[in-house]
Protein backbone atom coordinates (compact mmCIF):
# COMPACT_ATOMS: atom_id res chain seq x y z
CA UNK A 1 0.00 0.00 0.00
CA UNK A 2 2.52 2.45 0.94
CA UNK A 3 4.46 1.72 -2.42
CA UNK A 4 1.02 2.83 -4.46
CA UNK A 5 0.96 5.94 -2.46
CA UNK A 6 4.60 6.88 -3.41
CA UNK A 7 3.93 5.89 -6.86
CA UNK A 8 0.74 7.99 -7.24
CA UNK A 9 2.37 11.02 -5.38
CA UNK A 10 5.04 10.51 -7.42
CA UNK A 11 3.15 10.34 -10.54
CA UNK A 12 1.48 13.72 -9.57
CA UNK A 13 5.07 15.39 -9.42
CA UNK A 14 6.08 14.87 -12.67
CA UNK A 15 6.47 17.72 -15.10
CA UNK A 16 5.18 16.03 -18.01
CA UNK A 17 2.47 13.51 -18.92
CA UNK A 18 1.64 12.39 -22.22
CA UNK A 19 -2.01 12.36 -22.79
CA UNK A 20 -3.43 9.64 -25.18
CA UNK A 21 -6.63 10.46 -27.12
CA UNK A 22 -9.42 8.44 -25.73
CA UNK A 23 -12.99 9.41 -24.77
CA UNK A 24 -12.49 7.76 -20.87
CA UNK A 25 -12.12 10.77 -18.21
CA UNK A 26 -8.28 11.13 -16.72
CA UNK A 27 -8.14 11.50 -12.97
CA UNK A 28 -5.60 14.05 -11.65
CA UNK A 29 -4.66 14.42 -8.38
CA UNK A 30 -2.24 17.18 -7.07
CA UNK A 31 -1.16 18.98 -3.49
CA UNK A 32 -1.90 22.97 -3.33
CA UNK A 33 0.62 24.97 -4.90
CA UNK A 34 1.82 22.13 -7.10
CA UNK A 35 1.51 22.25 -11.38
CA UNK A 36 1.69 19.42 -13.65
CA UNK A 37 2.54 19.43 -17.31
CA UNK A 38 0.54 17.60 -19.88
CA UNK A 39 1.65 16.94 -23.89
CA UNK A 40 -1.93 16.66 -25.96
CA UNK A 41 -1.95 14.89 -28.99
CA UNK A 42 -2.47 17.80 -31.16
CA UNK A 43 -2.53 21.81 -30.40
CA UNK A 44 -5.01 23.00 -28.08
CA UNK A 45 -7.80 25.18 -29.25
CA UNK A 46 -9.76 25.60 -25.79
CA UNK A 47 -9.81 24.95 -22.16
CA UNK A 48 -12.70 24.85 -19.66
CA UNK A 49 -12.58 24.67 -15.68
CA UNK A 50 -15.28 24.26 -14.20
CA UNK A 51 -14.29 25.85 -10.83
CA UNK A 52 -10.98 27.90 -11.94
CA UNK A 53 -10.76 29.04 -7.94
CA UNK A 54 -9.01 25.28 -7.58
CA UNK A 55 -7.57 25.27 -10.37
CA UNK A 56 -5.64 27.63 -13.35
CA UNK A 57 -4.95 25.98 -16.59
CA UNK A 58 -2.33 27.38 -18.80
CA UNK A 59 -2.10 26.60 -22.37
CA UNK A 60 1.15 26.33 -24.95
CA UNK A 61 0.80 24.87 -28.49
CA UNK A 62 0.48 21.14 -27.34
CA UNK A 63 0.95 21.60 -24.03
CA UNK A 64 -1.42 22.40 -20.77
CA UNK A 65 -0.31 23.11 -17.22
CA UNK A 66 -2.37 22.49 -14.67
CA UNK A 67 -1.40 24.71 -11.38
CA UNK A 68 -3.62 23.61 -7.76
CA UNK A 69 -4.84 26.82 -6.43
CA UNK A 70 -7.57 25.41 -3.63
CA UNK A 71 -7.95 22.23 -1.99
CA UNK A 72 -11.14 20.35 -3.80
CA UNK A 73 -12.27 18.79 -6.94
CA UNK A 74 -13.58 20.18 -10.24
CA UNK A 75 -13.47 19.13 -13.91
CA UNK A 76 -11.66 20.28 -16.73
CA UNK A 77 -11.83 20.69 -20.55
CA UNK A 78 -9.13 20.39 -23.32
CA UNK A 79 -10.11 20.97 -26.88
CA UNK A 80 -7.33 19.89 -29.56
CA UNK A 81 -8.31 19.19 -33.33
CA UNK A 82 -8.21 15.25 -32.50
CA UNK A 83 -11.30 16.10 -30.09
CA UNK A 84 -12.12 17.09 -26.39
CA UNK A 85 -9.87 15.52 -23.26
CA UNK A 86 -11.61 15.20 -20.35
CA UNK A 87 -9.72 15.17 -16.53
CA UNK A 88 -11.25 15.14 -13.17
CA UNK A 89 -8.82 17.22 -10.92
CA UNK A 90 -8.94 16.47 -7.47
CA UNK A 91 -6.39 19.11 -5.47
CA UNK A 92 -5.55 17.98 -1.77
CA UNK A 93 -4.59 20.40 0.88
CA UNK A 94 -0.89 18.79 0.96
CA UNK A 95 1.50 16.43 -0.50
CA UNK A 96 0.10 14.00 2.55
CA UNK A 97 -3.71 14.43 1.98
CA UNK A 98 -2.88 12.88 -1.48
CA UNK A 99 -5.33 9.48 -2.23
CA UNK A 100 -4.35 6.87 -2.00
Amino acid sequence: MKRFAFVLFAASLVSTLAVASSPKQKQVALPVGHSMTMAMPAAVTGVKVNDPALVEVRRQGRKVTLVALAQGSTEATVTTAEGSHRFRVYVAADKYAMPH
